[in-house]
């Protein structure tokens, strides 16, 4: 994956907005936590205002971004590779570019030996060894519940509840979850998959995850019209949106209320001029259309890009359900009327 566009980075800032998903946040993980351990030494018994606040940010941020340019240049004059592993994030980096399950396997025994308790390691180890997710869904509940009486007995797990993503303390407790809820849609368990989405949506209010965008398909494939219209209603700027639109189609088909099934599809087609060739393409299982897409590259909101990023993200429900798009296919047929 490429990380930078155009002329080098000038400040670890700038660095952490050109990093995409993982990167991003393990990055910015690093950071925040130094940030916390200066804050402790500089202010043990509190911050008492917001001016000493910013002045201790300041002052770590000048610090922190010497120490990185210290530690570059003393590279470049070494002639070293300026990726040389630091800390636990960069072993879990290494990890996951390495091709080989021997070489994953020792990264993340570094990893641990720096942080033994860091729960992304502990979730990489597991499904590094896990035979499928059959295996993840007996080792996911002991993590979860291990991880949650951590944030509770420290007091986290309420200090932070409905912004549990945006606290790097409850991120991993989050990934936990969220791993849980792959492989609980991955293998059926669509009951349990909705009651941990939900969660989710307590703890983490703003959704940053995109769970809702799974939620709503489960709902769909248990026919449970009044959560899919209460989310549906909630996300009013998302109500065009190709997640929730091909949801709800497939949801009143399982109804068996073919009119509304088929308004949501018109209404999808209307928004989203690929619909009828990705229907047909699933009806004759031609998978050629999803190949630029496998990668899981960035969408635009409201485009084709984002309708077939709707369908493979939830592929476990939809590929259950093929006469739905047999039905579909036919459903979009433009009848004319013969001329007299």
């Amino acid at each position: 994956r490429g990380r930078r566009v155009g002329d080098p980075p000038q400040n670890e800032w700038e660095y952490l907005n050109r990093l995409n998903g993982d990167d991003f946040m393990r990055a910015m993980d690093k950071v925040m936590k130094e940030l916390h351990a200066f804050i402790a030494k500089k202010a043990p018994n509190g911050v008492k205002s917001e001016e000493e606040m910013q002045q201790i940010i300041e002052e770590f941020m000048m610090q922190h971004n010497e120490a990185v340019q210290h530690l570059q240049d003393f590279l470049q004059e070494n002639g070293q590779d300026d990726t040389v592993p630091a800390d636990v994030y960069d072993y879990l980096d290494l990890a996951e570019q390495a091709s080989r399950k021997k070489d994953k396997r020792e990264y993340l025994a570094k990893a641990a030996e720096l942080e033994p308790d860091n729960v992304e390691v502990k979730l990489a180890q597991a499904e590094l060894d896990s035979k499928g997710p059959l295996d993840m869904l007996e080792i996911l509940p002991g993590m979860i519940a291990a991880e949650e009486k951590r944030l509770k007995d420290q007091e986290i797990y309420q200090r932070s509840k409905g912004d549990f993503w945006l606290d790097f303390e409850t991120r991993p407790y989050m990934m936990l979850l969220q791993e849980y809820l792959s492989n609980l849609i991955e293998c059926g368990i669509h009951n349990k998959a909705i009651q941990i989405g939900e969660e989710m949506l307590r703890l983490n209010q703003n959704d940053n995850l995109g769970i809702r965008f799974l939620l709503m398909p489960l709902y769909a494939k248990m026919c449970n019209e009044m959560k899919a219209l209460k989310l549906y209603k909630r996300g009013k700027y998302e109500q065009k949106s190709s997640f929730y639109l091909l949801a709800l189609a497939l949801l009143y088909f399982k109804l068996g209320d073919w009119p509304e099934a088929k308004s949501y599809l018109e209404t999808l087609k209307q928004e989203y001029p690929i619909t009828k060739k990705l229907i047909r393409s699933i009806k004759k299982g031609d998978q050629s259309i999803f190949q630029p897409y496998l990668d899981n590259p960035p969408y635009a909101p409201f485009s084709d890009e984002e309708l077939i990023t709707a369908y493979l993200t939830n592929y476990a429900i939809y590929a259950t359900e093929p006469y739905f798009f047999d039905w579909a296919d036919e459903a979009l047929i433009v009848h004319r009327k013969k001329k007299k």
